[in-house]
């Protein structure tokens, strides 16, 4: 049998694979087709595991033949390579890290498997998720995948799916457990997935949300995430910040966003304009922040304990010399900027501010929703390909523009496609919830993308 896997959703495959109209061996095997076909293209995935994938596979219907399948047995996957897989090369796409190995799984890779989860690979990424993890998104919509779980620090995991025009979820801070990511910046790291629906990412957070005692700041769920799809937005108050429609923003992207807010008003949907003020401290405050916690993150690898093994007459020698060919430059870039903020000198001046300017972003937040039941803006100021190279760093990061401030106040956030620009490439728009309301902003990103993209809930051929 062949799919079609553009229709392939979670929650399509998962019926085949019980109806008994493809095997998970038949369905790792298109996919295992898929990858060998495009990935030397596209250079999605950095490493396949298409020995453990099969056998995984095989397992998956031995326990879908016994009857004792669960939402994700038998679903293929892909996870970023900054997710800890016991005995799968773990590199962070770092030559620091090239050939480190390591001797456990993750929290979410053992979630994953003891769902019968099927994992192809693992892909692409900036190094230590510097600037994000975009080929999380680009495996899903180049069909490599039906989902992927990528990170989402500032907003690299939401902008992964805006770009190829896919869902992405970035779940509360500590509803998923990051023991066994390999952290970049700790307070506001958060593992979330990729795929073609609201809906799926909802089914994928309910199999890896959960209560870690190995993660300190991960806490008790126990919610039903699929409970409200499918139930609209009546009624529902969706506020619509203007800070979000200034000058970084493109028009399309504008225009797109307002559209989808009127239709989610049709839909029965109050919308409102409101005002955001602390959006303009947003994104210097992340980079503070993240910055310092970056350098003290990436402190640990100095070729010692483990790393690239730098070489020298002495220790100093040493660790410079595997610090040096060991990190790329905006690594070097984020970790020098960090120490500054962190010396002596800078500390009260930069970093005891942005944390209490973090502070005042939270609590504005936390007033908005009091009333409202969810946040409305762009995902990305401007497309990707509007965004050069080589251009400076500084306007590089503004593409986080919309997305660092639920990061920094630690609340759930999701991007799903609304339109398309002129060239034919997606627009993403962001529904962010109070804390916790991941199944609020489900619920509106399914109601929207039912209207939008029809052609995702119609029966997979």
């Amino acid at each position: 049998m062949v799919l079609d896997l553009t229709k392939s959703t979670v929650k399509a495959l998962r019926g085949k694979l019980d109806n008994r109209e493809i095997s998970a061996r038949e369905l790792c095997s298109e996919y295992l087709e898929q990858i060998n076909e495009l990935n030397p293209h596209l250079h999605a995935l950095l490493s396949v595991h298409e020995k453990e994938a099969i056998l995984s596979a095989e397992n998956a219907d031995k326990a879908i033949a016994e009857g004792k399948s669960g939402a994700l047995t038998g679903i293929p996957a892909v996870i970023t390579d900054n997710i800890m897989t016991k005995g799968l090369a773990t590199t962070c796409a770092s030559k620091m890290l090239e050939n480190f190995i390591p001797p456990y799984d993750a929290a979410v890779v053992e979630k994953l498997n003891g769902a019968g989860c099927v994992l192809l690979g693992k892909t692409d990424m900036n190094e230590f998720s510097v600037g994000g993890s975009p080929k999380s998104g680009a495996a899903v919509g180049a069909e490599l995948a039906p989902f992927s779980l990528g990170t989402d620090t500032g907003g690299s995991l939401r902008l992964s799916a805006a770009f190829s025009g896919l869902a992405g979820l970035r779940p509360t801070y500590g509803r998923v457990s990051r023991y066994g990511l390999a952290a970049f910046a700790s307070s506001l790291d958060q593992i979330g997935p990729i795929a073609r629906t609201a809906e799926d990412c909802a089914v994928i957070l309910n199999q890896i949300a959960a209560r870690d005692m190995r993660d300190a700041t991960s806490f008790q769920g126990g919610e039903d995430f699929t409970e409200r799809i499918g139930a609209g937005v009546k009624g529902l108050k969706i506020v619509v910040p203007a800070e979000f429609f200034g000058e970084y923003v493109s028009a399309e992207i504008k225009n797109a966003v307002r559209n989808a807010a009127k239709e989610l008003e049709n839909q029965g949907a109050k919308v409102t304009e409101i005002s955001v003020t602390m959006t303009e401290y947003a994104l210097p405050v992340y980079y503070i922040i993240s910055s310092a916690e970056a350098s003290s993150n990436l402190s640990r690898y100095d070729g010692v304990n483990y790393g690239l093994k730098g070489s020298g007459n002495n220790y100093f020698e040493q660790i410079t010399d595997s610090r040096n060919r060991g990190f790329g430059s905006e690594v070097k870039r984020r970790i020098l900027f960090g120490n500054y903020v962190l010396s002596n000198e800078n500390y009260e001046l930069y970093f005891q501010k942005a944390l209490a300017l973090r502070r005042k972003i939270r609590a504005e937040y936390e007033e908005i929703f009091r009333t409202a039941d969810a946040v409305l803006t762009p995902t990305v100021p401007s497309n990707s390909l509007d965004i050069p190279a080589d251009d400076n760093p500084v306007k590089i990061y503004l593409a986080d523009f919309c997305t660092v401030a639920p990061s920094l106040a630690g609340l759930p956030s999701v991007s799903v496609n609304c339109g398309y620009n002129q060239k034919g490439l997606p627009i993403g728009m962001s529904l962010t919830g109070r804390k916790f309301g991941e199944q609020t902003i489900l619920q509106i990103a399914d109601c929207f993308e039912r209207i939008f993209q029809p052609d995702l809930f119609e029966e997979a051929l």
